[in-house]
């Protein structure tokens, strides 16, 4: 999360990026986050970051009706409510980024531990990106099985978060120390290999 307000203020005041230096583009940037609080944590985060908070919004409920016809605000799904997310993107044109944070809070009733199921939520949704030429960013955690050699089977759930990812990174403590985050490419279909990044 503290890498995804970095990159959110970034965009939002085109600061230049750590590796090559060249600035951003400037554009808007559109949060879900179900874990942080907007008031008391992303926000003073993202003023920390130097963000432009005019540029910055948030996804954090869908309006609904009750079976008995009364109002209702609900979690939004990835499978039930694209259409309110596309709304909003066309309301925002200058938006250049999406951030999902974490996707688990998203799934609906969507088996996360099934490969073809992961898939077809996501799909949906990268088509979404690439209709609107927007970036998204999908945060997801790591499972329990720290014994896991391969990478690509860390992130919680099926492997068909990671095999839809255009790029996927792993970021977890330096064991030499501890006060040190290493952000390791651990997947990358867009672009040459490259070395990890550390902060």
């Amino acid at each position: 999360s503290l890498l995804t307000v970095a990159i959110s203020a970034t965009v939002s005041k085109g600061y230049p990026w750590p590796v090559d230096k060249t600035s951003s583009s400037i554009g808007d940037v559109i949060l879900l986050s179900a874990e942080d609080d907007v008031a008391d944590t992303i926000k003073p985060r993202l003023n920390a970051a130097g963000a432009d908070s005019r540029r910055l919004h948030t996804l954090q409920a869908i309006r609904d009706v009750n079976p008995d016809g009364s109002p209702t605000q609900r979690m939004f799904s990835l499978k039930r409510d694209l259409g309110a997310l596309e709304e909003m993107l066309l309301s925002l044109p200058e938006c250049k980024l999406v951030i999902i944070d974490p996707i688990s809070a998203y799934l609906d009733d969507t088996d996360s531990y099934k490969n073809a199921a992961v898939r077809g939520l996501l799909a949906p949704l990268a088509a979404l990106a690439t209709k609107n030429k927007i970036a998204m960013i999908v945060v997801d955690h790591l499972n329990k099985n720290s014994h896991e050699s391969n990478a690509l089977y860390r992130p919680g759930g099926s492997l068909g978060f990671v095999a839809a990812a255009r790029a996927a990174y792993l970021v977890t403590r330096d064991k030499n120390n501890p006060n040190r985050r290493l952000m390791i490419p651990i997947k990358n279909n867009l672009a040459k290999e490259n070395m990890g990044l550390a902060y």
